[in-house]
């Protein structure tokens, strides 16, 4: 039976001194998530106990590659195999269905996990940040807004992304986007509400990045979240050399199949 797991699940699933005890998503968020990266539900592998969820994985391919989105088991029940069962069968199922090569990303604090992953002969291949910034309300919000097609984000976008979250498909997906530009250094801001998402963003060089971080001062007020920016790259330089606060730290993970 084909089980499509729901945001309430994984908000469920999602609990501990890991992610905490507040829900990661909404329903809107969930299906935002789902539908820009290509997360195929009724490909989802689910585990059960007397008709309770104990765990769920989901993923996405596109063609020759694989991303392990999100997995979660329910916390009375962890340390007892049901995530390296999940894991296992995932693995297995994009390598037969032809994947060369499987990535992901966990919280660099998970360490059961990221033992676990090793043991799948998954290496660490970069270290990613979540950058935060607070609201600058003198910012002018001097933004407009519109559709951009893939193939005009790729004229503007770094090759290869960062992460498979900051794909130019994935960012083309989300329907109003602006775009901020500055010599050598680019955004693309998304709203939710009265926050900013930069659904990517790169700079050639640190003068350029910070170039695009004054300009994001200038004119956008709101609170703005990047997520995984590599460590050490202009952008990270940049962002901490303004003030921006690292709100979480993520380890890359690759194998080719």
């Amino acid at each position: 039976m084909t089980y499509r797991p729901t945001a309430r699940d994984f908000n469920a699933l999602f609990r501990g001194k890991i992610y905490g005890n507040h829900d990661i998503f909404t329903a809107r968020s969930y299906a935002d998530l789902v539908r820009r990266h290509d997360i195929d539900l009724s490909r989802a592998i689910s585990t059960f106990e007397d008709g309770t969820l104990v765990g769920t994985i989901v993923f996405a391919q596109r063609g020759e590659r694989a991303w392990l989105s999100l997995m979660g088991v329910r916390p009375e029940l962890r340390r007892q195999g049901h995530g390296k069962r999940l894991f296992g069968a995932a693995v297995d199922a994009v390598r037969a269905a032809g994947a060369r090569s499987i990535e992901f990303e966990v919280v660099q604090k998970n360490v059961h996990a990221i033992a676990m992953y090793r043991s799948f002969g998954f290496p660490i291949v970069d270290e990613l940040l979540v950058w935060a910034r607070k609201p600058v309300p003198s910012a002018s919000d001097d933004l407009t807004f519109r559709t951009y097609r893939e193939d005009a984000i790729l004229r503007v976008a770094r090759s290869p992304s960062t992460c498979w979250q900051r794909e130019p498909r994935g960012v083309a997906r989300a329907r109003k986007l602006a775009l901020v530009q500055c010599k050598g250094a680019y955004a693309f801001v998304r709203l939710r509400d009265d926050n900013a998402v930069l659904l990517d963003a790169g700079a050639e060089d640190e003068r350029a990045a910070r170039a695009l971080v004054a300009e994001l001062d200038r004119r956008v007020p709101y609170d703005i979240t990047l997520v995984n920016e590599p460590a050490g790259s202009a952008l990270s330089l940049a962002f901490a050399a303004a003030g921006w606060r690292i709100a979480n730290r993520q380890h890359r993970m690759l194998a080719l199949a």
